[in-house]
């Protein structure tokens, strides 16, 4: 279904606002990365790849998964700054995914059995699983530690309050699984979206975003740069080259989800029968949850629901000045950030390194 006319402009203004919940940034190592393929039971063909590191691999495979509507280019935008590069200059193996819609991964074709109606639900049971089983298979390791990034810190959530079988450790970032803690402007937005958004509707986010990329990078106080990230803290040329560079297909069936979310304040299936919330508090595994104070998309408290609602080890950590940090941290420059590889990734992998080791 393509956009038209008022209702499409106003959807894709909803996306370019929403955009912000992807990202990346880390200096880089290690060889080449290797491409791979894996399909979901529903049929779907996901596009991975493999970075490994020069020398000796140290810890469990990292699985890092994406945000909304983004390709893993978001989480190895470039090699001199990118958080999968960087895990591997410190000898972690990663791999990537793109979700369905995004990247590399197969788009919607109803006529190919692949239908534009999925949403969150389909997204952790067939996508976050299938990634998961395939880096698990290749690599032969029991346990994959998982890190999500925004939406994909939502699917993380949900695979491990259902039985989380094969994840070691997780860190989420900036996922809100309180949405009705969201700033104002969002739950304003979601009202006005639920009305306007058809469930079999797909934008393509990639031509937007390629359009208004060279006004999201030098136009100072854009929506999208107040919304998305702390300029102070995130070059323009890289905020230009993720914008213009990372997004694929957004399916209305998804964005409905979400708004639902950002309505009632539940963190649920679709048909409301399971609780994903509720389910945290049977998560066993370490979880490092991360939030930035400045962040617009996910504030603290939407965030910090989430690490309340877990029931096992856990650590929260708060990204801004009142720990000591340079900036407060937005949305995008948790990963695209100057200061992100000392300041975000250095603990995050500081925590997946003694979870490794507590393991053994």
């Amino acid at each position: 279904m393509k956009p038209g006319g008022a209702k499409g402009r106003a959807w894709a203004l909803l996306a370019l606002l929403l955009a912000g919940c992807a990202s990346t940034a880390g200096s880089g190592g290690g060889h080449a990365p290797r491409v791979f393929r894996t399909r979901t039971e529903d049929g779907w063909s996901l596009a991975l790849r493999r970075f490994s590191p020069e020398g000796p691999v140290r810890g469990r495979p990292i699985l890092l998964v994406p945000g909304l509507a983004s390709g893993d280019v978001s989480l190895a935008l470039e090699p001199g700054h990118g958080l999968a590069y960087w895990l591997v200059a410190h000898g972690r193996e990663v791999w990537t995914v793109s979700l369905r819609g995004a990247g590399d991964s197969d788009r919607a074709a109803p006529a190919a059995g692949r239908p534009a109606t999925y949403g969150f639900d389909t997204l952790w049971r067939q996508d976050f699983r299938s990634a998961l089983e395939a880096v698990r298979a290749h690599t032969r390791a029991e346990e994959v530690d998982v890190v999500g990034y925004s939406l994909g810190a939502l699917l993380l959530y949900a695979y491990l309050s259902e039985d989380g079988e094969g994840v070691g450790a997780a860190v989420t970032l900036a996922g809100p699984t309180r949405m009705d803690l969201s700033e104002p402007w969002l739950r304003a937005l979601s009202v006005v979206g639920e009305r306007i958004i058809p469930r079999g509707f797909i934008l393509d986010m990639g031509f937007t975003a390629a359009l208004t990329a060279p006004v999201q990078a030098y136009l100072r106080g854009n929506p999208v740069e107040w919304v998305a990230l702390d300029a102070r803290n995130t070059p323009r040329e890289r905020w230009g080259r993720f914008a213009g560079s990372v997004f694929g297909e957004l399916s209305g069936a998804l964005v409905e989800d979400l708004l639902r979310m950002v309505r009632t304040g539940r963190f649920t299936s679709a048909d409301g029968q399971r609780d994903y919330r509720a389910g945290l508090g049977r998560v066993r595994v370490p979880v490092l949850v991360m939030a930035g104070e400045g962040d617009r998309i996910a504030p603290v408290p939407a965030v910090r629901d989430g690490y309340l609602a877990l029931g096992g080890p856990k650590v929260w950590r708060l990204l801004g000045t009142r720990e000591g940090l340079g900036v407060d941290y937005g949305h995008v420059d948790l990963l695209l950030g100057e200061r992100a590889p000392y300041e975000v990734w250095a603990p995050l992998l500081e925590f997946l390194d003694r979870a490794s080791l507590q393991a053994r």
